[in-house]
């Protein structure tokens, strides 16, 4: 059985998880329900939230203390689920301790600069421990397959793109990044900053961007959503001979297609898209993932820390606007 435990008793851990909700989306849950996984304990600073979780989950042990708890089981996969400023201690502790697990399962963003990222990278390649960032896109079913169809040129040339986010461009903001280095293979060049707001995350701004992709050219428009209001995380993609829009999350999609009517002016028309929802969520398929990989040693490439570091080094080009 693999034995797992997290670090960081928060949200996306699952203190807040409705156990009865069929969505699987923390750690947590997606652990619990995965038949080849044994969660054993979880820690966190304040210990009371991680006695919650334990007794959310019927997970066995809590505490403060993630290196005893380290020290006295050997762990196969180690979720880091702490707040974002503390991912690359937290994660460098595990990597220079004595009680190495084989997979650490790390929140976003991985860390601060690109010191860190080179110093994570480094450690997970001498240590041989792989560093899975939650990148949740990546897992998603309905992305990869849309990436398919954007490589088989299905759509035509891309012409423009308009993403929202909210709550943070190092928080969130990284999602949209990495969702266009993901289904694009390409990179986001800053053109002009838009406009800059607070979000409830401290020294992180919402910030609106005019970009293009390198490669293609395509002009692209970020911009955010106060959440005081409601989250938005979508994209609508404008190519050539169709429009794709991915919203709610990834939970809808909607195809258009160009043709040219009786009056020969070009329009869109919605069409049966041959993509679905898939009913499992993307963490579901992490764990999944990291599962295959432990067991039957499938290949973890596009998921690992190095993976991303083109994704990480265009949210550090961003914040260089407001330096």
């Amino acid at each position: 059985m693999i034995k797992a435990i997290i670090i960081g008793c928060g949200k996306i851990a699952g203190l807040y998880d409705d156990i009865d909700d069929d969505y699987i989306y923390s750690h947590a849950k997606a652990y619990s329900l995965n038949e080849n996984i044994d969660l054993i304990g979880c820690c966190d600073l304040d210990i009371d939230n991680a006695k919650k979780l334990s007794e959310k989950y019927s997970i066995k042990m809590f505490s403060s203390d993630y290196i005893e708890m380290m020290k006295n089981n050997k762990i196969d996969i180690i979720s880091v689920c702490t707040p974002n400023n503390t991912h690359f201690n937290i994660t460098k502790s595990i990597l220079e301790s004595d009680f190495l697990p084989k997979i650490i399962f790390l929140e976003k963003p991985a860390c601060q600069n690109i010191e860190q990222l080179d110093e994570l990278i480094a450690l997970s390649d001498k240590k041989n421990v792989k560093i899975v960032v939650n990148h949740s896109r990546r897992f998603d079913i309905l992305h990869n397959e849309l990436k398919e169809k954007i490589e088989q040129n299905e759509f035509g040339k891309l012409i423009k793109i308009d993403a929202i986010y909210y709550s943070g461009w190092q928080h969130n903001g990284v999602h949209i990044i990495d969702t266009l280095s993901f289904l694009f293979d390409d990179e986001l060049e800053f053109n002009t900053l838009l406009h800059k707001t607070d979000s409830p995350y401290q020294n992180d701004f919402n910030l609106d961007f005019k970009c293009n992709l390198k490669k293609s050219g395509a002009l692209v428009y970020i911009t955010t959503m106060d959440e005081r209001y409601y989250q938005l995380f979508e994209f609508d993609l404008k190519f050539k001979e169709a429009r794709v829009r991915v919203e709610d999350f990834g939970n809808r999609v909607s195809y258009e297609k160009k043709i040219i009517n009786n009056m020969n002016e070009n329009i869109l028309v919605k069409e049966k898209f041959d993509i679905v929802v898939s009913s499992k969520s993307s963490m579901q398929i992490a764990v999944e993932k990291m599962v295959e990989n432990l067991i039957n040693q499938k290949s973890l490439d596009g998921y690992l820390i190095k993976d991303i570091s083109r994704t990480m080094k265009t949210v550090w080009e961003g914040l260089e606007w407001i330096r």
